[in-house]
């Protein structure tokens, strides 16, 4: 038996005026999915376990039917490991974006505001030079992580807020609580606003935004929970750090990029090469959720679109057809608003020899229904 998770990240929405009250998916033309679900059966479910935020990180692990008391405090460690960084026991890593104010120091961009991706790098580096006890991993554009000595925390358990969650809130507000707990932040937020001011302007000032603290992963290994084989294709950092906690094979794409210019080809190629080898292969695709964040239900649509023709095609051409396959989403994203929302998500099953519907199939027993023999 093998099997295929194909996780559309950000796919659900709510539905949009502008398009007739339908959502983007509705709006958007997609064939082959509509094949692959005219021999299968579709639905809606919760993705979001309870007691969670509507992210990538507990959503997927969620529809990968991870027990949440192996979750990790936030999605930092597992983004760090996907950049080959393994964190050490006594260590800490935290978000941490280019943000900006505005001049009442309200938080009006989590994505570095108006500034050039050269400017963003050079940001970075002035990040990565402001305190030699705090070590900075630049990701892409506004996204750093930084790694420090649990020591420096009076606790781990202070709260802290997204910021893309919280645009229009006070800053110091925000970061009160983080602040209290670990000085060593307060000091590397307030000389970052000093070296960052030749960036800033009468309209923003810029900062370093520290949220989102987690320790070491120690998520169990995929094969010792579903004694199956499996691999990842993936270019968002946050899947491919799950994929490799969870010690799945996960072969380095260039091409796949977490945003829609990815190489949604390349992706079907490898998944369906992957698959001779292992018995299951999770492929995650992200730009639908980066085209919701950027406001543009228009690109969201035409990246739908991009994922049935160049993605979809080529799996229904060359995949057996026991081979079976759950597309989904881990969370919705609005195009309106840029957030994401715990929205029940759709799925399509396709399952070979079953010519009946699961009942209401949960999310997190979704894989296990999946590879079940």
């Amino acid at each position: 038996m093998k099997a295929v998770m194909v996780i559309v990240d950000g796919l659900a929405d709510e539905k949009i005026e502008e398009l007739g009250w339908q959502t983007t998916f509705e709006a958007a033309r997609h064939p082959e999915l509509d094949q692959i679900a005219a021999g299968g059966y579709t639905g809606w479910f919760s993705s979001c376990p309870q007691g969670y935020l509507p992210e990538s990180m507990p959503c997927i692990l969620n529809l990968l039917g991870i027990d949440p008391a192996y979750f990790p405090q936030s999605r930092a460690s597992l983004e760090l490991l996907a950049n080959g960084y393994c964190l050490e026991q006594d260590e800490v890593v935290l978000r941490c974006n280019l943000a900006a104010l505005d001049s009442h120091g309200i938080l009006s961009s989590f994505n570095g505001g108006n500034l050039t991706g050269p400017d963003m790098e050079e940001a970075a580096k002035i990040a990565a030079d402001i305190d030699p006890n705090i070590k900075v991993l630049h990701l892409s554009g506004y996204r750093n992580l930084i790694i420090v000595k649990k020591h420096y925390f009076q606790t781990l358990d202070c709260k802290t807020y997204p910021p893309h969650e919280f645009l229009g809130g006070d800053s110091d507000a925000l970061l009160a609580d983080i602040y209290a707990s670990a000085p060593i932040l307060q000091k590397f937020v307030s000389e970052g606003k000093n070296r960052l001011k030749h960036l800033s302007s009468q309209e923003q000032q810029l900062m370093f935004y520290p949220w989102g603290i987690s320790g070491k992963s120690c998520l169990p290994a995929f094969a010792e929970l579903y004694s199956k084989k499996a691999a990842a294709v993936c270019g968002a950092e946050i899947a491919k750090g799950i994929a490799l906690a969870l010690k799945m094979d996960v072969p380095e794409l260039e091409e796949a990029t977490g945003d829609t210019d990815t190489d949604l080809a390349l992706k079907a190629q490898t998944a369906c090469r992957l698959l001779s080898g292992h018995d299951f292969v999770l492929v995650h695709i992200n730009g639908a959720d980066e085209a919701a964040h950027r406001h543009d239900y228009r690109e969201k649509i035409e990246f739908i679109e991009r994922i049935d023709r160049e993605f979809f095609a080529f799996l229904r051409q060359n995949l057996a057809n026991e081979t079976r396959i759950l597309v989904c989403a881990d969370h919705a994203t609005s195009p309106v608003s840029g957030k994401h929302s715990a929205l029940d998500v759709p799925y399509i099953l396709r399952k070979a020899g079953e010519t009946f519907p699961p009942g209401d199939l949960e999310a997190n027993k979704a894989l296990k229904y999946l590879i079940s023999e």
